[in-house]
Parts: C-alpha cells; structure tokens; sequence
C-alpha cells in the first residue's frame, strides 16, 4: 500500500529539522599540545594536562568562548624533541589545532618554537625560560615566565644571602641553556662553583656524587632532566647521603621527586607562579574550585598553575579575536591584551613585549617537607 503523502511531507520535515540542527552544532576551537605522557616525565606531564584541563571544564561548562566548545588535544612524545614536532605537524594538520601550548623542558619548546614558526600558529605558554625563544625574528612565541637568566639571578642572590659561598652544580644536558645561565649567575654573585655532569645512566650519577663528597660544598645546585631526576632517585641512600644540607633548583617539575628523594636536607627552588598550596590570590583559588570540581588534585601544583594560567590566558585573547579566529587574529589579539590582572597575576603584552611576566619567587621547603615561605 503506498504511504500516505501526509507522511511522507512530515518525514521530509523532520529530515531537514535534523540536518538543520546539524548544521547549527557549534564548530569546536581546537587547541594542540604535545607531551611527554609516557617515559620518565609522565608525573610532571599529567599536571600540565589536569591544569590546562581544569580551565578548559570550567570554560565548556559555561558554554565555551562565543558559544564554540574549547578542544584540547594532547598526543604523546615520550620526551622526544623530533617527535614532539612531529605531533605538532599532525596537530595543525591533521586536526587543525589553532594554536599550540604548554611545551614542556628546554628541547621539547626549542623544536616547538621551530614547527610552530613553520606551521604558523601561536606557541602560547613554553615551560622553558631559554634565551634562544625571544630571539629576534621570533614574533609567533607568547611566555607567561621570565628568561632563565633572571631566574638564576634570583636563586644565585638568596644562596648569597644566607651564607653560602661554595656551590656544586650538578647538571645533564637536558637543558644546557639553563645551565649555562646558572653557572653565570652563581659567578656573578660571587660563588666558587665545581661542575659536575651526569646523565640517566646509575653509574654517571654515582659517579657524580662520589666526586662530590670529596669537595664539600655548602649547597648542590641541581639542573636535571626527568631522566637523571629517576637516576638520582634511584641511587643508594649511603651516596645521597654525602649530599650537603642546602639543595638548590630553578624552577623544576622534579620538586616532588627532589623532597622525596633529600627528606633530610633543606630545598631551596625558585617558582614562576604563585605557590598552589597558599590560597592567597584569586587564581589559585579558581584553580583549587575548578580541581575540586573537575579534574581532581593533579592540577594543584607548579605546573598546573602555570598550565592553568596559559588557558586564561588563551582564553582572554580568543574572546579579544572575536568570530573571525585564525592563528594570525590570534596572535594579534594576545599582544593587543596590554597590560592585564588574572586573579592576581599580572601580565603584559605588546607588539615588542611577547614575555607577559618577570615574576620570580623564592620557595623553600624544610627537612620535613613543610614549606617554609
């Protein structure tokens, strides 16, 4: 028996109702992001992605930016420069990431500073303070920390200020800018310095601590890579032992491990982001209500702060780029923020000014674990 006309101009209505809604669903705003999600920096990693994660919640559940959701996709590198790169290329390409953020170590935002360039999108949020990412000519790179230069400066003062006048600093190659920019400033402040290198290897880190206990230094000044950071972790308590009362770092993701690993000793570590565990500012108590109630305690740390920050950060300048987003409105949004307050965290942008922050602060935590300041 043939259908009833009635029904069949009802079906066609609901059909085009269908595609019309369809039609209508919001295109998400793809944010990229590639780190080392296996391999020896997965701790450090999955704070970077609980803090970036608990903003982007936050921002969905509030309808996304102009009704649009907000996607973050992360891919994995296992803490291989070429393959960061690599997922870059498949970010923009493959699922037309609009910008890339929160690179993680000195390696990993050097070769992400090199495909972004090529790839021409935004590199928003390095974790790295590499003097190399504000070279002139790069005008596609946004950091929200100072250079490494000004950070060595801040720890090589307070070790100054309390006495100490003979350092070790044991580095790898994870980073050799930083380290290069440690031993500068430990020199400038006027501290006898004994350079140990290491690498991931138990025998080099053996090796390492062995030769430091023969020159007694006041402090060890640590610049580690998550490999070496597993090796120190693993060494014979009777080797970490010979260690001396001060531990020294730059602002590292190995902060846990370090307390963990030197329960007995005293950890000095300079942050580029307000302390998560004091609810002073607003931001970190947005970011302490936005864990609690999306992603869970992860994201209250250094990194998830600062990750933290970069999606507000992003988030303001998407708003700033109005409808007609592409990488190009983008960047030009951002640098046209100018001066601005995120919960208490001042920043600053500008056609010449790509480094929103300078802000450095001493932290230390006592032999117990307890922070001290």
């Amino acid at each position: 028996m043939a259908a009833h006309p009635m029904r069949w101009f009802l079906a066609g209505l609901l059909c085009l109702g269908a595609g019309t809604v369809a039609q209508a669903a919001p295109e998400p705003i793809v944010i990229g992001q590639s780190l080392p999600l296996t391999g020896a920096g997965f701790p450090v990693a999955n704070r970077v992605l609980a803090g970036a994660k608990a903003h982007v919640e936050r921002l969905n559940a509030a309808s996304g930016i102009q009704g649009r959701p907000i996607e973050l996709v992360t891919l994995d590198d296992g803490g291989d420069p070429q393959r960061h790169a690599a997922n870059l290329r498949t970010l923009v390409r493959s699922h037309h990431a609009l910008a890339i953020v929160n690179c993680l170590g000195e390696r990993a935002c050097l070769a992400a500073a090199e495909a972004t360039q090529e790839l021409q999108v935004p590199l928003l949020g390095p974790m790295s303070g590499a003097l190399a990412l504000r070279a002139r000519g790069i005008q596609h790179v946004f950091s929200l920390r100072p250079d490494d230069g000004r950070e060595a400066d801040a720890l090589a003062r307070q070790l100054q200020a309390i006495g100490i006048s003979r350092v070790a600093l044991l580095a790898d190659g994870a980073a050799p800018a930083r380290t290069e920019a440690l031993a500068a400033a430990l020199q400038r402040a006027g501290l006898q310095i004994t350079r140990l290198l290491t690498d991931e290897r138990p025998e080099a880190m053996e090796t390492a601590f062995r030769t430091l206990a023969t020159g007694a230094p006041q402090a060890l000044v640590l610049n580690l890579g998550h490999g070496a950071l597993a090796a120190l972790d693993r060494l014979p308590a009777s080797l970490r032992n010979t260690a001396p009362a001060t531990i020294a770092t730059l602002s590292t993701g190995g902060l846990t491990q370090l307390t963990r690993v030197f329960r007995e000793r005293m950890i000095g570590y300079t942050s580029v982001v307000p302390n998560p565990e004091v609810a002073a500012l607003p931001i970190v108590r947005d970011l302490q209500r936005d864990a609690d109630e999306f992603i869970g305690p992860e994201a209250l740390s250094f990194e998830g702060l600062e990750a933290y920050l970069h999606m507000r950060l992003l988030s303001a300048a998407l708003r700033r780029a109005g409808k007609h987003l592409d990488a190009r409105s983008l960047s030009e949004a951002i640098e046209g923020l100018g001066t601005l307050d995120i919960g208490g965290f001042r920043l600053s942008f500008g056609r010449e000014r790509h480094h929103g922050s300078d802000f450095v602060e001493i932290g230390v935590r006592a032999r117990d674990g307890r922070l001290l300041r």
